[in-house]
This record gives structure tokens, sequence and C-alpha cells, in this order.
């Protein structure tokens, strides 16, 4: 009996293979909503040099979990969003040399397109475990609620700090 796993088996080729579908939908996306929102519609051919760099991070965000898991008594519950949040503030502050190019080739891309994907995969999760959802019942709804009004206030409290600390309600 032969255990071995396929090459299309592989986490990283199926990453990519998701990846890839992703960015070409965000490139529709992105030119639909810019086309009726703004002046200039970026095309699908304008937005892949964006789209190529924020695929790379994802991949050094991948890449950097999996290094760092293989740290004795490193927490693997760690989100990979937690590292590609960590990666690109590094590469995109004040100071980075990589900063530029990524403002410059990142800016077309409206992050309001990037929702469609993101939402349909969600919508695809949530779809294939309405049974278990379903059995959560009332409960799943409160946590939901308390979650998002948390995120909110949390979000709110600290945009406020920032903004006193750095003289920027000073105009209002």
């Amino acid at each position: 009996m032969n255990n071995s796993k396929s090459w299309a088996d592989n986490i990283w080729v199926v990453r990519c293979k998701v990846l890839f579908l992703s960015a070409v939908m965000a490139a529709f996306g992105n030119w639909i909503y810019t086309g009726k929102t703004t002046d200039h519609a970026v095309t699908p051919v304008e937005a892949i040099p964006g789209l190529i760099i924020m695929t790379i991070i994802i991949f050094m965000g991948y890449g950097f979990k999996a290094l760092m898991e293989k740290i004795p008594k490193w927490p693997k519950t760690l989100p990979v969003a937690m590292y590609m949040t960590i990666i690109n503030t590094f590469i995109a502050m004040n100071g980075s040399p990589f900063q530029g190019p990524i403002v410059k080739y990142i800016s077309p891309i409206n992050l309001m397109a990037l929702c469609s994907p993101i939402l349909a995969y969600a919508g695809i999760s949530i779809g294939k475990d309405l049974d278990e959802f379903r059995k959560q019942g009332v409960k799943i709804v409160i946590v939901s609620l308390l979650t998002f009004i948390g995120t909110f206030i949390g979000s709110a409290i600290i945009a406020q700090i920032v903004l006193a600390a750095t003289g920027g309600l000073s105009g209002l």
C-alpha cells in the first residue's frame, strides 16, 4: 500500500492555487470597483505588481510561521495573519527600503475590492459547517455580537489614543 501523497496534495501547492484564484478574483473585483468609484479604472494588468507583492507577503507569513513552529515551546496556534502583519509592518514602515515600491504598486489596489474573495470564502466555510453552526444556537449569536462590539469599541479607543497622542485631533 502506497501512503505517499501526490504533489497536488502538498499544502504549498494548494496554497498557490488558492492564492492565484484569489488574485485573479481580486484583480477583476478591483477593476470593477475602481471603474465605478474613481475616474480611472485599474485594469487587472495594472494590478498585477501589487497583487504579486501581496502574495509574496502571504507566502512569507506562511514560511515564517512554519519556521517559528520548529522552535521548541513556540505556540503552534498563532494565526498566520499575525506573522503577515509583523512582516508587513517592518517592510512598509518609514525608513524601510521597501516602503516606496510597496506603496507605489499596492496603492492602485482598493482594499475594499479584496473583500469579495474573502467574503466568498467565509460564505463557503459557513455553508459547509451550517449544521454545526445551528447546534450552537443562540450562544454563538451572543458571542459573535459581543466580539464585534468589543472589537469595534477597542479599535475606537486605540484610534482615539493614537489621534490624541499624535495631535491628529487638533484640526477638529
